[in-house]
């Protein structure tokens, strides 16, 4: 599936979007529930489309709209229907590669989500454009069948298919705490809250997690981490793993910013499998902070 192919496909499809748009203003109004978006909210909306979802932000009171297309003849509409109204902005571009110079409270990506190639890489982007507590949400105003079904004809060679919902939960888990999962008949969501960020730092040899510590002369130089006397084994490791999930997410972070870098050079392809592994390794990492917090929770018992 290629990019170029996608905006082509929706290019063709914008004249006539309006007119073919069935929407549910209940599945709709339940999704932005789900969403917590309410009021003096800043929204990004990815692929936004003709502005389908503007309507029922601005009902909501939210302090401004930003939506993002990737296709020039979606966002040609769109800007030309809401061209009198302050609140909203819209913007043509490719949303893993703009630059906001912003971040949103809300970010919804509303039937939309089959079309992009990478998945993983797309949850890590939206994830970091989110401010904190801030929240991101996928969904479907129908089914997964449905959609699925909707994509089998001319969308074929523009849409990867819809997973299942505990999958894209999972890739969520990396960068999001989850609270919604939601696949049945009528609709499918997934929607969830910005982690906070562990705090890490490479000043002096000294890197400290609160509670207990720990010394080790391996791996970085002179890492410090002293442990408290008489500590148990299972203290022993729960310091470890502190540790070992803080400092594999700041050098997650450090890898996808120098990647960054490959693609300002041209060299995209090597930028979009890096980006694949760290998001495979934010899993990874999401797993081992799961299996922390629930030993922490033993420890406190």
């Amino acid at each position: 599936m290629e990019k170029k192919d996608i905006i082509a496909f929706f290019d063709r499809c914008a004249p006539s979007w309006d007119g073919e748009m069935i929407k549910n203003d209940g599945i709709i109004n339940k999704i932005l529930d789900n969403a917590e978006l309410g009021e003096n909210m800043d929204v990004l909306d990815v692929a936004c489309g003709t502005g389908v979802l503007f309507d029922y932000y601005l009902e909501r009171k939210v302090a401004s709209v930003t939506g993002i297309d990737i296709s020039p003849e979606m966002a040609k509409i769109a800007q030309r229907k809401y061209a009198q109204q302050e609140r909203v902005q819209v913007l043509c571009g490719d949303v893993e590669e703009f630059d906001f110079g912003r971040k949103f409270d809300r970010i919804v990506v509303y039937n939309a989500f089959p079309h992009f190639p990478y998945p993983k890489r797309l949850i890590k982007t939206l994830a970091g454009l989110l401010k904190e507590k801030g929240r991101l949400t996928v969904a479907h105003g129908m089914s997964r069948e449905a959609i699925d079904n909707h994509h089998s004809g001319a969308a074929s060679k523009v849409s990867n298919g819809l997973m299942a919902a505990e999958d894209l939960k999972r890739i969520f888990d990396a960068h999001l705490t989850v609270e919604v999962v939601i696949s049945n008949g009528y609709m499918y969501q997934v929607s969830g809250v910005k982690k906070d960020v562990l705090a890490h730092s490479h000043s002096g040899a000294v890197h400290s997690h609160g509670g207990l510590t720990h010394c080790h002369t391996q791996g970085d130089t002179d890492h410090c981490h002293t442990p408290e006397e008489n500590a148990t084994p299972l203290q022993e490791l729960l310091v470890m793993m502190k540790y070992l999930v803080s400092h594999n997410d700041a050098h997650a972070q450090e890898v996808a910013d120098l990647a960054r870098e490959l693609m300002s050079a041209g060299k995209n392809v090597a930028y979009d499998e890096i980006m694949d592994a760290v998001a495979d390794f934010d899993m990874v990492n999401a797993k081992l902070a799961a299996i922390l917090s629930k030993l922490q929770l033993e420890e406190d018992v």
